[in-house]
């Protein structure tokens, strides 16, 4: 059961991950419009820990996703690495997939009461410690719903692999923007009914639970897998989820180093900028990284709608197709990410510092950190294409760098004195030392093509799909 991006995929796949991006912005207005310093602060402060409770899922996602497409595309067997030849067949062991849907679900349970009874004891606590000066209790009733997203949003975090694991990118991307403009819509009506914080938050907990329900209804539309699955009479043992479990987890922990590793590589700029310079830098460093990061978002949607595509064509060891998806990935990568970040210099920072006339922006720091995020959102678009194959030979570079990143940019910033330019330059360099270049050429040694060429197949498929 060969699985290929469709052009619907592509498209809601930019229309999700733009809306995703521009619904932040949309609702910040309305945020300082109907709450006052102190609770729009702690509006973020819950925002920063729903974030962080993201990382309990420590790999898990990316790593159930790419086993359901390999048991879609016929795989009989599991491999904690790349996947077993011999046992790929026409048709797909719905046993196996429904396996590996009971052990997903499970892992997720776990994991979200993991986090929950953290949020309320440690989450608690440091809520009551920073609302210590506050009066009115409103906030308590605000982080109680919070609480329960939190749950809610880890548990019901399947629905979505599901979707994703059976190629069915479209249906993901569309479950995204619905849940999105339902958040949207309730915490707008509801800060203008004046129910404030706690408005806010019944605004997200809907938009979560409305993301789950949409999701699990698109996946039930799909009558085929859910009529196999049902006619599946053979009961899962909980020997067969052990034996999966052993097999995910093994790919699941390196992805969960990889992903805090991402966090440090981006995040760490702005609490550094803080922590080192002050705040009225780290607004402005944080407003640039901030559009560069959103556009580098938007412009790896088109590889991130052929993810699955691409994991499917390597098990029928497709070369062309597999040169194809790459090529276009890199084209539109770059192409979209140009386009974007000429609009942020030409509108969008022009129209802040309409709005606040002590905001500038330096044209240089702009510069290097449009680079530094291109460059960087650029070589994690081909890793995630290297983990399609069922390998992560990355874990070690992306944590090392990381650190070094941390190290290069408090030497350049402080010890040399450079302020914000020697922190973007800090984190640049240090990926730009292996990470860069190291993993496209290993993407591409993986399909047997050199990185040129492959970019010219991209541009040359694109030319000839625009014609059509």
């Amino acid at each position: 059961m060969a699985i290929r991006a469709k052009k619907s995929d592509v498209i809601w796949s930019y229309v999700g991950t733009g809306f995703s991006v521009v619904s932040g912005f949309l609702l910040l207005p309305f945020l300082v419009a109907f709450l006052d310093n102190s609770s729009l602060g702690l509006w973020y402060v819950f925002i920063a820990i729903s974030n962080m409770t993201q990382l309990f899922e420590f790999g898990f996602a990316p790593t159930f996703s790419r086993n359901i497409v390999y048991c879609m595309s016929g795989a009989r067997k599991l491999s904690k690495t790349g996947y077993v030849k011999d046992s790929v067949r026409e048709g797909v062991d719905y046993h196996l997939l429904k396996t590996l849907l009971k052990a997903s679900k499970l892992v997720y349970a776990v994991i979200a009461l993991i986090a929950l009874a953290l949020v309320l004891t440690v989450g608690s606590l440091y809520i009551d410690y920073i609302t210590r000066d506050y009066s009115g209790e409103s906030y308590w009733a605000a982080w109680t719903l919070f609480c329960v997203s939190i749950f809610l949003n880890l548990y019901y975090l399947y629905t979505v692999t599901n979707l994703r694991g059976i190629g069915d990118i479209a249906s993901e991307n569309r479950a995204k923007t619905l849940s999105r403009a339902i958040q949207l819509v309730v915490s707008v009506v509801l800060l203008f009914a004046g129910l404030g914080l706690v408005g806010a938050a019944i605004g997200y907990l809907l938009g979560g639970i409305s993301l789950r329900l949409l999701a699990l209804r698109y996946f039930n539309q799909h009558k085929d897998v859910c009529m196999n699955l049902d006619e599946d009479a053979a009961e899962v043992t909980r020997d067969e989820i052990a034996a999966v479990l052993r097999t995910v987890s093994h790919l699941a922990c390196r992805d969960g180093v990889v992903e805090v590793s991402l966090f440090f590589s981006t995040q760490a700029a702005s609490i550094m900028c803080s922590l080192i310079l002050g705040l009225e830098e780290t607004g402005t460093y944080s407003i640039i990284l901030q559009f560069a990061q959103a556009a580098a978002s938007f412009a790896t949607a088109y590889a991130s709608s052929n993810y699955p595509a691409f994991q499917s064509s390597y098990v029928e060891m497709d070369k062309m197709r597999l040169k194809v998806i790459v090529g276009r990935s890199g084209v539109a990568y770059f192409s979209v990410y140009f386009i974007c970040m000429i609009g942020v210099a030409l509108i969008a920072l022009p129209l802040i510092m309409m709005i606040r006339d002590d905001v500038i922006f330096d044209p240089l720091l702009l510069t290097t950190l449009s680079i530094y995020v291109m460059l960087f959102y650029h070589h994690v678009m081909c890793c995630s294409f290297i983990a399609c194959t069922n390998k992560i030979p990355y874990m070690t570079a992306f944590l090392a760098s990381s650190i070094a990143s941390v190290v290069v940019a408090y030497v350049l910033s402080v010890l040399c004195g450079f302020g914000a330019y020697g922190l973007a330059c800090g984190f640049l360099v240090s990926q730009l030392a292996y990470n860069n270049w190291k993993w496209p050429r290993c993407l591409c040694d993986e399909i047997g093509e050199s990185y040129s060429s492959t970019l010219l197949s991209g541009i040359d498929s694109l030319y000839r799909l625009v014609r059509r």
